[in-house]
């Protein structure tokens, strides 16, 4: 399938927007994954509000996957049914990433405890493993259904977009 080049394809151009909501997740990942390192580095100070930071982080990241398995994914699985076994799979991966979301908000929740010194290795552990799985699933997802969510004809979604193709607005620096 070809990436649409008319106007009126461009809008329908479904898999490029999550291409970008993906650039979007990527770089808010980075930046969770930098408080921590700084952290780690000695900056005594509790990395920039981190439990927060990291909690508009997962929320998008949820919504995003919960977007897709109940909108995009039966989509596709109707109108590209040899698509089911790599949306299956994907559904997978977003359980799996709920997992680490979950224990990354458990660590969070505790930081500034007694065990101060231990819980930012481990919730810098936590962002590797997310960021190694996120960065697999992301490429999968990309090379696997983008031109088929471009392809995707999905009344109602130019209007009002679902919302794994919402990013949500970048946080400004404090």
């Amino acid at each position: 399938m070809e990436t649409p080049t008319t106007p009126d394809e461009r809008l329908k151009a479904f898999g490029n927007q999550l291409i970008n909501v993906h650039a979007w997740l990527r770089e808010e990942l980075a930046k969770l994954r930098d408080d921590v390192d700084a952290h780690l580095a000695g900056n005594p100070a509790r990395p920039r509000e981190l439990p927060a930071h990291c909690l508009a982080f997962c929320s998008a990241l949820e919504r995003h996957h919960t977007g897709e398995d109940a909108a995009a994914f039966p989509a596709l699985a109707e109108q590209f049914p040899e698509l089911r076994p790599v949306l299956q799979e994907l559904t997978r991966d977003h359980q799996f990433v709920s997992d680490i979301l979950r224990r990354l908000q458990k660590l969070l929740d505790d930081l500034g405890n007694n065990n101060a010194a231990v819980q930012p290795r481990h919730v810098q552990a936590e962002l590797d493993g997310l960021a190694a799985l996120l960065e697999s699933h992301f490429t999968y997802e990309e090379r696997k259904i983008v031109a088929a969510l471009n392809a995707l004809d999905a009344p109602g979604w130019e209007d009002a977009p679902p919302a794994f193709l919402l990013a949500a607005p970048v946080e400004q620096d404090t």
